[in-house]
């Protein structure tokens, strides 16, 4: 381990890179598609002298300008804070591979942040060609910002033929790079579009003006969803054949009894991904467009949550479908370089090479964190304590000499890291995890048989 652990409880410091991830791609795919949705609709607002839609969006670039430059700002430092302390080995890896790609992407944000001050405060001070060139300039460049970062998030899953040769442009123009993006660029105009139907659904439900607006963004927002369909299935027959594999027979239940649990929620999430873009499209057409006059907030509410789980389930399918990977065919999830279990048998020493350790550890404990601990926790999210009830330290023991085994004998290989340790280290692991879990027990009260059978549930 090159840096020190931060050590997460309860939640699992998985949860708090996804929660707060989560909410930052929710609010960035917002500011790419409100900031093509803004130049696009002040155009032909202008063109048509319809000032009642300039009106309109005043309003809405007011709303936009805080989420975006006040909340995307900060839940994007809150990002790296998160990744820099529970994936310290990833993020430094990633920082060295595409460090000019980095600071591209900080200078485009730069420009984006200051463009969209510009354009809020530019209505009234601009004349109308200079305002919608300035609006461009923000469109332009919030895209950019998804491109630049669309390639290293691809990387992580897609990294092609990089693992081989290292090329920089194999890395970046991966396999995914080029239908994740269209994707992504869809998903943020789907994300403009409906927050512009749910502030129109709070008009007056007799107005020509409410009619009028509702038929321009659902004229955007169907299209959108056809070709988001035909794109996510064009993102996923790009993976892995072993991705593939494992997210089909989840589907059917054909996965080992180990990851069989994991791959069946994946699938059946990734198929309500590419359902959902069908549905909601059809529900745009069938209630905006053809009946404006019963497109209420209650309806608009419910398409706006939507896209949010959308947009959250899509993310949480590409993070599952990583594992055992944090860096596919480079790194695993908890750090450990794949090289490291290649070069030598995985029987060496880990704790040896472990440059920082808990202070005042035994060696069952640095062996939890530096390999368990970043997907696990004793009694929390992928709670170890549930999952190894009832078993005594040899059989736990026996359970990890399993993880050490080549993958046609390691049922766990498809989303778990193979264990690195001495028979030493192995065993001091096996008695930590049990003692842990004996202490939890006993805390909650459980003994024998109702621990097994409350693992059971």
């Amino acid at each position: 381990m090159d840096y020190p652990a931060w050590i997460v409880g309860g939640v699992g410091p998985g949860w708090v890179i996804g929660l707060i991830a989560t909410f930052h791609v929710l609010i960035s795919h917002f500011a790419v598609g409100g900031g093509i949705f803004l130049p696009v609709t002040e155009a032909w607002a202008r063109k048509n002298n319809r000032d009642d839609v300039i009106d309109f969006l005043k309003k809405f670039s007011k709303f936009f300008l805080i989420l975006t430059n006040v909340f995307g700002a900060i839940s994007g430092v809150g990002i790296w804070w998160a990744i820099g302390l529970i994936s310290p080995q990833a993020t430094a890896s990633l920082i060295r591979l595409f460090t000019f790609v980095w600071a591209a992407e900080w200078a485009v944000f730069l420009v984006e942040i200051i463009s969209l001050i510009f354009y809020y405060y530019g209505w009234e001070r601009m004349k109308p060609a200079t305002h919608q060139a300035v609006g461009w300039i923000y469109a332009v460049t919030a895209w950019l910002s998804l491109f630049t970062i669309n390639g290293i998030l691809t990387f992580m899953l897609t990294p092609g033929g990089w693992a081989e040769s290292g090329s920089f442009f194999q890395g970046y123009f991966n396999p995914g790079f080029w239908p994740s993006l269209i994707v992504r660029t869809l998903v943020c105009i789907a994300c403009a579009g409906i927050y512009a139907t749910f502030v129109i659904s709070k008009m007056d439900e007799k107005s020509k003006f409410r009619k009028e607006l509702l038929a321009y963004t659902s004229s955007w927002l169907v299209p959108v969803y056809v070709l988001l369909g035909l794109s996510l299935l064009w993102y996923f027959s790009v993976l892995p054949g072993p991705i593939m594999e494992s997210l089909l027979s989840g589907i059917s239940g054909g996965v080992g009894a180990a990851a069989q649990g994991n791959m069946m929620v994946v699938s059946r999430i990734a198929l309500l991904c590419l359902v959902a873009t069908v549905t909601t499209g059809l529900a745009f057409f069938v209630s905006a467009y053809l009946n404006p006059r019963e497109f209420t907030i209650r309806k608009s509410a419910i398409l706006l949550a939507s896209i949010a789980i959308f947009v959250t389930s899509f993310e949480y399918t590409r993070e599952m479908l990583r594992k055992p990977y944090v860096i596919r065919d480079f790194m695993f999830s908890n750090g450990v370089p794949l090289k490291a279990t290649m070069e030598q048998p995985l029987e060496r020493s880990f704790t040896k090479e472990m440059r920082f350790k808990p202070k005042d550890s035994s060696l069952g404990e640095q062996m939890f964190v530096g390999q368990c601990m970043s997907c696990h926790t004793m009694d929390g999210y992928r709670s170890l304590s549930k999952r190894l009830s009832g078993r005594d330290s040899e059989s736990i023991y026996q359970l990890l000499l399993v993880m050490q085994k080549s993958p046609e004998e390691n049922p766990y290989h498809k989303v778990m890291p193979p264990l690195i340790g001495t028979e030493e280290e192995l065993r001091a692991l096996s008695d930590y995890l049990y003692e842990s879990i004996k202490s939890i027990e006993k805390e909650k009260g459980y003994t024998g048989s109702n621990a097994a059978h409350a693992a059971s549930h």
